[in-house]
């Protein structure tokens, strides 16, 4: 479906908004009083589906622990996780005849925001991965990560505790003094921090870096709710915390017993992936639905079909696109509350066929072919105000790719895209996909202030849903197109 509202307008300086391919030469050949500049502006329906998304990029250095279910779709989202830990370099411990005792060992587990009832207990299983099976660095880890390819068989160091958010025990969740909200503890036992240091005493060259302490001595957990529904950690970070006391001469001279600490954390340097596996109801993947989700983690993708066909038609096939923008409103959430999951802060469009490719680059938004939108809570809505080079982008892809050549007449054309579609179904399609940004601060020499400039852009991982306007019929989503042309 279009509608057209035809303007005619005279050149001046500040007419256009941008300019495509068609335009390049604009500005050495329009003269006053000799061209004049035709702007139009048409809207044509777009069609939209759910889809699952099988995976995301998982390598991150936050995790997520738990299981809870959605309170508006009712579908199950459950969060394990796999984590390596840091060895600084060259790292000793006191010399063998200093050291008094090797005294014990925990794992923490650092978190500031959670989602579900604090009250709700859960069951976490911790197991120590395989030496003879490391997650290798420069290897893209998906959210279908099989922990069972990591896991040592033969360990005997494993654990099982239970824990709640607000914990009534004491025992196994600690306030603590940082900036963190808590934390949850696994003691291991004893023998593995004896473990830990007689691997150093036997081969110091084990602890020179993360690389060798991962295969040789520590090749990390894996942490995995076992029971329990209710809750969801956002883990920052994890420490492999081993507690000690050794000899140090004093002043004096004399030997005084001194408590010493090795703290090993779950850094950026080392790797951590989150399995995640989502139970979705069918009827959020109804292709009838007369609007479609965004959901994470992983969970749900919106696949939508840009009109470019309709769009680069007729007349408008040598129009440039100077404008292009969508706007994908949102719909309330009937569940209200506390447990009611938040929207995504951050959406992203891109093609379909970079889903996957683009975060394993760590490509940025370019505002040519991949764009993000934040939330606007003033009006309920997702809104990209100009992706008009995307479609300009897939409209030369086609001619390409089709054969099309310039002055070739729109019967011709259409019957090369016929055969070219058919093999490429996808070629129009774009995904709306939630993500978390990474900012940094820059100074800016000129007038000394700082400035946020966008440093990495990620899957979203953490929990959020929101239900788009759109469906198959085009009657809830709509894109509008200026365009302008010159006429002698």
């Amino acid at each position: 479906m279009k509608y057209t509202a035809p303007l005619l307008a005279f050149a001046l300086a500040g007419v256009l908004v941008s300019c495509s391919d068609d335009t390049a030469t604009l500005g050495t050949g329009v003269l006053p009083g000799f061209d004049k500049i035709a702007t139009s502006q048409a809207t044509y329906s777009v069609t939209s589906r759910s889809v699952k998304m099988d995976s995301v990029l998982a390598n991150t250095s936050t995790c997520y622990l738990g299981s809870i279910v959605d309170p508006e779709s009712h579908a199950t989202t459950s969060c394990n996780f796999l984590a390596q830990y840091h060895m600084r370099e060259n790292y000793s411990f006191p010399a063998k005849n200093r050291m008094v005792s090797v005294d014990s060992c925990n794992i923490r587990l650092y978190f500031r925001t959670y989602y579900g009832d604090s009250l709700t207990t859960m069951k976490l299983y911790v197991q120590e991965l395989d030496t003879n099976k490391i997650m290798r660095e420069g290897t893209h880890y998906y959210t279908t990560i099989d922990p069972g390819q990591y896991v040592s068989t033969t360990s005997p160091y494993k654990k099982t505790i239970t824990y709640s958010i607000r914990d009534l025990t004491g025992r196994d969740l600690r306030t603590s003094a940082d900036s963190f909200k808590g934390s949850v503890v696994v003691r291991l036992p004893k023998e593995y921090a004896q473990y830990i240091v007689d691997k150093y005493y036997e081969n110091p060259a084990y602890f020179k870096n993360s690389y060798s302490f991962i295969h040789h001595v520590c090749p990390g957990f894996y942490f995995k709710t076992s029971d329990g529904v209710g809750s969801m950690l956002k883990v920052e970070t994890s420490y492999l915390n081993l507690y000690f006391r050794y000899l140090q001469k004093t002043a004096a001279g004399k030997d005084s017993i001194c408590s010493g600490q090795e703290s090993m954390a779950a850094t950026e340097e080392v790797i951590q992936n989150t399995h995640v596996d989502n139970q979705l109801p069918p009827s959020m993947l109804n292709a009838a639905n007369e609007y479609s989700y965004v959901k994470s983690p992983v969970g749900i993708y919106t696949e939508v079909e840009l009109p470019v066909d309709d769009i680069v038609a007729g007349n408008h096939y040598t129009d440039s696109i100077n404008q292009a923008k969508i706007t994908f409103r949102c719909l309330d959430n009937p569940t209200s509350g506390n447990y009611a999951l938040t929207k995504p802060s951050t959406l992203i469009l891109l093609p379909i066929s970079e889903m996957y490719s683009f975060f394993e680059t760590k490509t940025l938004p370019d505002n040519l072919t991949s764009y993000t939108a934040d939330y606007n809570s003033d009006y309920n809505s997702y809104v990209f105000n100009n992706i008009g080079q995307l479609i300009s982008s897939m409209k030369r892809a086609r001619d390409k790719g089709a054969g099309v050549i310039i002055g070739e007449s729109e019967a011709s054309r259409k019957a090369k895209y016929a055969a070219w579609e058919s093999a490429n179904p996808r070629w129009n399609k774009v995904a709306l996909l939630p993500v978390s940004s990474e900012y940094t601060s820059v100074k800016n020499n000129l007038t000394g202030k700082n400035t946020r400039q966008l440093l990495r852009v990620r899957n979203e991982l953490g929990l959020s849903s929101v239900k788009l306007q759109g469906g198959p019929t085009g009657n809830n989503l709509l894109i509008s197109v200026v365009y302008t042309k010159f006429e002698k």
